[in-house]
């Protein structure tokens, strides 16, 4: 089966609509962003990022096809022309190139919704809730979860318990995490900026917990840090943005593309922690 051919199968096991997301071909960043589609596929890396580690280790597994959610050349589209002398992108150009490994992104299609079970999930957000066993806590049996009603917990165990289900060595926190958690809402994407939807969000539908992919200093952070410091139960729990998003990829990977694609080898390769957390010695 071609390349070409695997990632048709792929976006037609997707749905094209769903909120913001709509996709055409012409807009979509849904693009292959390098390599020759037209060989053979020898099996597919899922992931939420196509790291210079993650190509050698699905050069390894001897796959040659990686399915990332975010860009490969850091910036919105991909685009490469700025980048010719670029010694960064002619060294990772080179490992593609010796490699022979296509990376095509899957971005708008997973977040507009996959074929799951009979009705429509988005694959990121639905996969995470799986991934961390959240499925019954998901509020309104949403298929796009992002607010989760779970049973009372300390905020510190709650902590603990994301860093071990989404392998991570370290996560930024800020509030009472001395406190405890029974509603955690995660916002999409960047949270902040000048208007007060999401804020006005955390407080009318009493969320005490935030797991965050960014989060702006000087708005929601500070809103959740003076409501911990007045006694409340407020925390943040920013584990980033590839973070939170990469354990919907290993779902992706490992759970739903096997049912349309069994005769291929498919792995998930973590890129992991975004940032080395160091302390003051």
């Amino acid at each position: 089966m071609r390349i070409s051919e695997v990632i048709q199968t792929i976006k037609d096991n997707h749905y094209k609509q769903w909120g913001n997301y709509d996709i055409k071909e012409e807009t979509t960043r849904d693009k292959v962003l390098y390599g020759n589609v037209d060989q053979e596929c020898t099996g597919i890396v899922t992931t939420i990022y196509a790291s210079v580690d993650v190509i050698k280790k699905a050069h390894e597994l001897g796959a040659n096809l990686i399915v990332a959610h975010e860009a490969c050349f850091w910036n919105h589209g991909d685009h490469t022309d700025w980048l010719q002398d670029n010694k960064t992108f002619q060294l990772k150009k080179q490992l593609l190139d010796e490699t022979g490994i296509v990376v095509w992104r899957d971005h708008d299609h997973i977040h507009a919704g996959v074929k799951w079970e009979g009705r429509r999930v988005d694959g990121i957000f639905y996969g995470l809730a799986t991934e961390l066993g959240w499925l019954d806590y998901v509020e309104e049996n949403d298929g796009r979860p992002r607010t989760f009603n779970i049973p009372k917990t300390p905020t510190r165990e709650v902590a603990q318990y994301l860093m071990e289900k989404m392998n991570l060595k370290g996560m930024k926190t800020m509030g009472n995490l001395d406190g405890y958690t029974e509603k955690i809402y995660m916002p999409s994407h960047i949270i902040g900026g000048v208007d007060n939807e999401e804020l006005s969000h955390i407080e009318e539908a009493g969320v005490d917990t935030l797991l965050c992919m960014e989060i702006t200093d000087f708005t929601v952070a500070i809103y959740m840090r003076d409501g911990a410091q007045l006694g409340l139960q407020k925390s943040v729990l920013a584990a980033g943005h590839f973070n939170v998003e990469e354990p919907g990829m290993k779902w992706f990977g490992e759970v739903f593309l096997p049912t349309i694609l069994p005769d291929l080898p498919i792995n998930f390769v973590q890129a992991g922690d975004s940032y080395t957390m160091i302390t003051k010695e």
